[in-house]
């Protein structure tokens, strides 16, 4: 009698024949049907691609002759009108042809022509008018006038492509107008026509040149495309054969296999081209491809189907067992056990099933089980942890909330006294007339400096941490730059003995100029703080074809080279022989500041020292795209001040600002009303008998009216335009600021409020 794994062999071996023979049938016969699909999708997808790329074509052709069309019927109109007639002579036509200049920035230049071809008036863009006398043709000579429409497109010597527009005049005069068209105009126009997914516009004039084309720098090449297979088609294709032309897979503009369909534009002799790689016409057949994917894993579902229909004694227990670890895999863990009816396993676990199946149920049983178990109890922890990550987000933002808020509430309330200490020392510098005292409120104003120093750091810090700056790159020559960077920081330097040298340069870069001088201007202080003896140089060189180093070398203390990470993190100052000077302080804040703000800008700074024999600080910046215009020489005197007599009206609602301010301004002889309120201003202006020669009003005026509202209702009160000087300590400018009222933001040193004054007064002359 045979055992149950004799039997169990050929039963399973049946089962496995048959369904290799089934699913071999189904799998071949749908993969061949998805072959056919896949041919014939291909070829249709070709056809669709051509048919919607002569479209596009066409639609691309027809925009761009309606484009240069309009340039023509706005010629057409200026000859239908009168001229000759009393009110259109030579002088109207002029500034009609003027007026023409203005209405089409791609028309550069027009010149009307008499019978004989000869300039009779010329309007340019870039050139002054000229009135030419119309020459006589030499005897027996006829005139070779060229022909109405454009002509051939050329380059001038800044690579730019212009085209002769010619428009026949049967007015008075009789003759002919020439228009040279900007092209790059044209390549505006074609911008607005790009493609999707990688396709391009492009417009080939009647000698095969580029003259049009998204891409500037494809212009610049100024490329000839005659060997291009769709612009050979296109010319080999009769005048009167039906366009477009198409050239698929054939090498395209970058020389990459294309399609690409070519238009004529009529009158013009140009093509526009439409022009898609190769890939794009390829995506039908990938779809295909996946539909039969698609089909073939149906065959082999069907197969397994009609394998388990005649093997179901031996192969159905396998099926259910893998429609329970299935269950498992897609987590439905709530299933009644295996002993209960309904279950995948219920039959496996039966009494009368005593063999390994059964086993194997059972275990799958206590697998299942424990599967549950371990799973309810990770489910709770993710709750758990994701509950406790929610508290710690909801903590961390209402921390930064706070931050935000301490920060501005810090700046505004920190600027008001620091602004009132500043006005209040420099009254005193100005009144002290004994030299020991004089030195001492020198010393008080170097204080004063310094804790405005320190306070403007901390902002820094913060508002980059914050992304509050926002960076404003422009091409800018270093010349200004390193100028400004050796006269602020000359006094600096000699007043610890120490040599500043600034070597000039011609080099412009492409950089934020604000944050830009910031950076070299904490590099600068920083070297000649760290340097006992010596001096510090500063430098800009060129680097490879696109790079400018600008370079801070000093001879100070130096920084062991493991150290040279670490002296860009914030509130790190590197201890040392002599490493600070006398009243040197700061916070360790300005390295850490200038490497925020220059990953900030895409620059790169680097370091480099040796202990005791100094450092020299890098930073890598781009090459400008082109050299800015020459900033105006500076004047060396300060602009004279009118302020002997002049009526000032200052507003604060902070007293100290407020008698400070008049303190200092009355010592320069000006007569000063106050007043703590917008109400109270136009009260006090309202009792003079001359209207103030200056507004000086803080922002933030209390619950009432705010400065802005102040400028706008006394200008109107006095009804004449008054100088207005804005102070404020809030961070954040105002939104509804006016071009003509000047902002100081606090605190403002006594010097620079009196000059901020004496300009506007200035101005006013």
């Amino acid at each position: 009698m045979p055992t149950a794994s004799t039997e169990a062999a050929p039963r399973s071996s049946l089962a496995r024949r048959y369904f290799r023979q089934l699913a071999g049938l189904s799998v071949g016969l749908l993969l061949a049907a998805g072959l056919i699909e896949a041919l014939f999708g291909y070829a249709e997808a070709r056809a669709s691609m051509a048919r919607v790329q002569g479209l596009q074509a066409q639609a691309a052709s027809a925009e761009i002759a309606q484009y240069l069309s309009g340039i023509e019927r706005s010629l057409q109109a200026v000859q239908k009108m009168p001229w000759g007639q009393p009110g259109f002579e030579a002088a109207q036509r002029r500034e009609e042809l003027h007026r023409l200049l203005v209405l089409n920035p791609s028309i550069v230049e027009i010149t009307d022509t008499d019978a004989a071809g000869q300039p009779v008036l010329v309007v340019s863009r870039v050139v002054p008018d000229q009135r030419l006398q119309s020459a006589a043709p030499a005897p027996g000579a006829a005139p070779a006038l060229p022909s109405p429409g454009y002509g051939q497109a050329r380059f001038d010597a800044t690579g730019v492509p212009h085209a002769q527009l010619v428009v026949a005049r049967d007015g008075q005069p009789p003759g002919q107008t020439w228009a040279r068209v900007n092209l790059r105009f044209l390549a505006d126009v074609v911008s607005g026509l790009r493609l999707p997914d990688g396709g391009d516009v492009y417009v080939v004039d009647s000698r095969d040149q580029l003259i049009a084309h998204a891409d500037p720098t494809q212009l610049l090449r100024q490329q000839q495309l005659a060997s291009l297979p769709v612009v050979q088609a296109a010319r080999r294709a009769p005048a009167a054969a039906q366009m477009p032309v198409q050239a698929a897979d054939a090498p395209g503009l970058a020389g990459a296999a294309a399609v690409s369909t070519a238009a004529r534009l009529p009158a013009t002799g140009w093509l526009v081209v439409v022009e898609h790689p190769r890939a794009q016409a390829m995506q039908p057949v990938i779809a295909t491809l996946r539909r039969t994917l698609g089909l073939l894993a149906l065959a082999a579902l069907g197969a397994m189907l009609i394998s388990a229909a005649f093997s179901r004694r031996m192969a159905a227990p396998i099926a259910r067992l893998r429609q329970a670890t299935a269950a498992i895999a897609a987590g439905q863990w709530a299933q009644a056990p295996a002993s209960e009816p309904g279950h995948p396993m219920a039959r496996l676990a039966a009494p009368d099933k005593g063999d390994e199946i059964a086993d194997l149920a059972a275990d799958f049983n206590t697998m299942s089980a424990r599967l549950r178990q371990s799973y309810a109890e990770l489910e709770h922890k993710v709750v758990e942890r994701t509950a406790e990550l929610a508290r710690q987000r909801e903590e961390a933002e209402r921390a930064n909330a706070a931050k935000t808020r301490f920060l501005a509430a810090a700046s505004h309330d920190l600027r008001q006294p620091m602004h009132a200490i500043g006005l209040m020392v420099g009254l005193l510098r100005e009144r002290t007339a004994d030299p020991a005292q004089r030195a001492l409120a020198d010393r008080t104003y170097a204080a004063v400096q310094a804790m405005e120093t320190l306070f403007g750091s901390l902002l820094d810090v913060s508002k980059l941490d914050a992304g509050a700056v926002v960076p404003q790159p422009v091409d800018l020559a270093l010349a200004d730059l390193l100028a400004r960077i050796e006269h602020t920081y000359q006094p600096l330097a000699a007043g610890k003995g120490l040599r500043l040298r600034v070597r000039p340069s011609t080099l412009a870069v492409h950089s934020d100029p604000a944050l830009l001088e910031r950076i070299l201007g904490n590099l600068v202080s920083n070297a000649i703080r760290y340097t006992p003896h010596g001096g510090v140089l500063v430098a800009a060189r060129r680097r490879g074809a696109g790079e400018v180093q600008l370079q801070v070398v000093d001879t100070g203390v130096g920084i062991d080279p493991a150290q040279c990470e670490l002296v860009f993190e914030e509130f790190v100052r590197l201890a040392g022989p002599g490493a600070a000077g006398a009243g040197d302080e700061g916070l360790g804040l300005g390295l850490s500041i200038v490497r925020r703000t220059a990953a900030l800008l895409g620059h790169r700074v680097a370091l480099q020292s040796r202990p005791g024999r100094g450092s020299c600080f890098t930073v890598s910046l781009p090459l400008a795209h082109r050299a800015p215009p020459a900033a105006p020489a500076a004047g060396s005197a300060a602009p004279p001040a009118r302020l002997q007599g002049a009526f000032v009206l200052v507003v604060d609602d902070d007293a100290r600002n407020r008698e400070a301010t008049a303190a200092l301004l009355a010592q320069q002889g000006c007569l000063v009303a106050l007043a703590a309120s917008a109400e109270a201003a136009l009260a006090e202006a309202g009792r003079h008998l001359r209207s103030p020669d200056l507004l000086l009003t803080d922002l933030r005026l209390g619950p009432g009216p705010d400065g802005l509202a102040l400028v706008r209702a006394l200008r109107q009160q006095a009804q004449t335009w008054i100088p207005c000087l804005l102070v404020t300590a809030e961070t954040r400018l105002p939104a509804g600021l006016d071009g003509d009222v000047v902002l100081l933001q606090k605190p403002v040193t006594a010097d620079h409020l009196l000059q901020a004054v004496a300009q506007q007064l200035v101005a006013v002359d």
